[in-house]
């Protein structure tokens, strides 16, 4: 704007010029609005399943307390390779403020790590079940391999898992039409532990080999089982916890980059502000990990040193990515894939999903080069979640871009500028090359 202002008076030949410098603004103009109130998000769905909201990039710490007030924090987006400095979140007066929380820890990118500790049983119901949780070793095999897993009772995801060819279970049986080698753990009421191992079934359909004993209380941690598996197997239970609750923490994801990289992941810490006493200092009351999607019941309990208007405090804490719900629903019918010739490298994928809104539903087909436009918003086929046999879950980017007649626009001005431009100094450098015969 300045530089063509500097022009003044204009002329002319000032015309492309100045169509370059108002299509600069134009297209700046436009970027503005859509950054201001456009919209650029995920949707994420499985087939048969509708849905109407869009995650989008932007993240938030939320903070509940018992009266239902709601406080949200914005957590920037901070690069791997940049250190996160802190931050504090405020917390209004109308939910009380003797409890200071902080974000000291961002992964960008952040891989779960599972692990179960001891349940406090003063502290537990009388009548709440006993779910233990036992960690393993495998080592050996045909590839000598090194793996570590855990197994937990208290739900199913966790009481039967299958490492490489084996699988192992916790408290349960093992399913009959699994063929493979298998063990199976089964405590027992004075607080020892059962274990059965079976091998693989041969091919001629013989009787499978089988290993198993029993373990005492104080035998359990640290013993190695051997069950006969081909390539020496060696399985050592490594910890056993006999009423365990899950805790999770994260660290930095072994893939910092690109589609397959994971959410991010914070971690808080609370402390109770002294209000009594000069010069105490607040002591740490609780520390956690959130990942991208999870929430939390946030306990906390005042300090030794801190007034008597501390006091304990229920929050629900979420991290979440903002959320905003579109005019209408997509229900996911199908989802399919092509793979190139020969080979499992996808050539292109697409959705065949159900449009509802107000004025009745419609099928449509979203592929990778047919986006869907509906009601102002642009829904595009961007990804999807690999499963076997197939895959079920698609990722569509959904896009408002209310700006995006200005950038067309200004795109089109600096184009014409440049040409008109171009156009002028040919016809100047033509009009010389004239004059300058003539005098010759």
């Amino acid at each position: 704007f300045c530089v063509a202002l500097s022009r003044l008076p204009w002329k002319k030949k000032h015309i492309p010029f100045l169509l370059a410098h108002v299509g600069i603004l134009t297209l700046l103009g436009g970027s503005w609005v859509t950054e201001r109130a456009g919209i650029d998000g995920n949707l994420r769905f499985s087939e048969g399943e509708n849905a109407s909201w869009v995650d989008l990039d932007s993240n938030y710490f939320l903070v509940a307390d018992e009266d239902q007030n709601l406080h949200r924090t914005y957590v920037p987006w901070v690069p791997p390779q940049i250190p996160f400095r802190g931050l504090p979140v405020e917390i209004p007066s109308k939910m009380g403020v003797p409890f200071k929380l902080k974000i000291d820890q961002y992964l960008t990118h952040a891989d779960a790590v599972y692990f179960f500790l001891p349940e406090n049983e003063e502290s537990s119901p009388a009548n709440l079940k006993k779910h233990p949780a036992v960690k393993l070793k495998i080592t050996g095999g045909l590839m000598q391999i090194s793996q570590e897993i855990w197994l937990w009772s208290g739900s199913p995801e966790w009481s039967r898992v299958q490492a490489g060819p084996a699988q192992f279970a916790l408290g349960q049986a093992a399913q009959q039409e699994f063929l493979g080698p298998s063990l199976v753990l089964k405590p027992l009421s004075n607080g020892g532990l059962e274990f059965e191992a079976l091998g693989s079934e041969n091919a001629s359909g013989g009787k499978r080999k089988k290993v198993g004993g029993r373990l005492g209380p104080g035998q359990i941690k640290g013993r190695v089982i051997t069950p006969g598996w081909r390539g020496d197997v060696k399985i050592t239970i490594e910890d056993w916890v006999p009423h365990a609750r899950p805790q999770t923490t994260y660290k930095p994801a072994r893939v910092q980059y690109g589609q397959a990289a994971p959410s991010s992941a914070i971690h808080l810490t609370a402390e109770a502000a002294p209000l009594s006493k000069k010069g105490t200092q607040p002591a740490p009351l609780v520390d956690m990990w959130l990942g991208l999607g999870d929430r939390a019941l946030l306990h906390l309990s005042p300090t030794s040193g801190a007034s008597t208007e501390v006091k304990p405090r229920v929050l629900e804490i979420g991290y979440f990515p903002k959320r905003i719900f579109l005019p209408f629903s997509v229900r996911l019918d199908r989802f399919s894939i092509e793979h190139d010739q020969g080979t499992v490298n996808p050539a292109s994928y697409s959705s065949r999903v159900t449009v509802t809104d107000s004025q009745g539903q419609k099928d449509v087909l979203i592929s990778m080069n047919e986006p869907l436009e509906h009601r102002g918003f642009t829904l595009y086929q961007a990804s999807y979640e690999d499963a076997e046999p197939r895959p079920v879950t698609s990722i569509l980017t959904v896009n408002q871009d209310p700006g995006r007649w200005a950038k067309y626009s200004g795109s089109f001005l600096i184009v014409l500028g440049s040409v008109l431009l171009f156009v002028m100094k040919l016809k100047n450098a033509r009009a010389l090359r004239r004059v300058t015969l003539e005098v010759s």
